[in-house]
C-alpha cells in the first residue's frame, strides 16, 4: 500500500476539497489481519475548530466522515509531513515481523495496527500495535524518516 499515492487520490478528491484549505494532515492509520481489505484511515486536522476529519480509503474509493473532536495531550496536533516520510507500509510489517521473530517468539499475530504520525517525543514515527492471538499487545515505534526503530515493548489486554 502506497500511503503518498493514497493521500494524493484523497487530496484530489471532491471530498477532500470540501472541508477548506485550514485543515492539514496529521496522521493515516490502517487495522490489518488476514481478512483485511486494502484500506486505511487518513486525518486532516483543523486548528481553528479543533476538528479533526477522516477519510475512509477502502479499494480506492474514498468516503468523508463527519468532524470529530480530536483527541490530543498539547494543544494542537502537529503535521505529518509526508515529504519527509520514508517508512513505507510493507517496510513497517517487515521490521514488525523481524522484531516478533527475534524478541517475541511464539506469540501469533492477530492484528496489526499501524498509525503515521508525528509525537512530540519522538517526532514522525510508525506507531504500531500488535494484538497477539494470547491477547498480548506488542507496540513499536519507528522513526518514519530513516526506519530505525526507536523502541519496542509487551504488555498484557486487560
Amino acid at each position: 500500500m502506497d500511503v503518498k499515492k493514497i493521500i494524493l487520490e484523497i487530496e484530489s478528491s471532491e471530498e477532500f476539497k470540501s472541508i477548506g484549505p485550514e485543515h492539514y494532515l496529521v496522521h493515516i492509520f490502517r487495522m490489518m489481519d488476514a481478512h483485511s481489505p486494502e484500506e486505511c484511515q487518513v486525518g486532516y486536522y483543523n486548528k481553528e475548530s479543533d476538528k479533526i476529519v477522516i477519510f475512509d480509503y477502502v479499494e480506492g474509493k474514498i468516503s468523508i466522515m463527519p468532524p470529530q473532536d480530536a483527541f490530543k495531550e498539547k494543544n494542537y496536533i502537529s503535521p505529518l509531513d509526508l515529504e519527509k516520510v520514508n517508512l513505507s507500509m510493507d517496510d513497517a510489517l517487515n521490521i514488525v515481523q523481524k522484531i516478533i521473530n527475534d524478541n517475541y517468539k511464539g506469540h501469533l499475530l492477530s492484528k496489526i495496527i499501524l498509525i503515521l504520525q508525528r509525537l512530540p517525543e519522538y517526532g514522525q514515527i510508525g506507531n504500531i500495535t500488535v494484538v497477539t492471538n494470547t491477547f498480548n499487545v506488542i507496540n513499536i515505534k519507528i522513526n518514519a524518516e530513516n526506519s530505525e526503530v526507536i523502541k519496542h515493548g509487551m504488555g498484557i489486554l486487560t
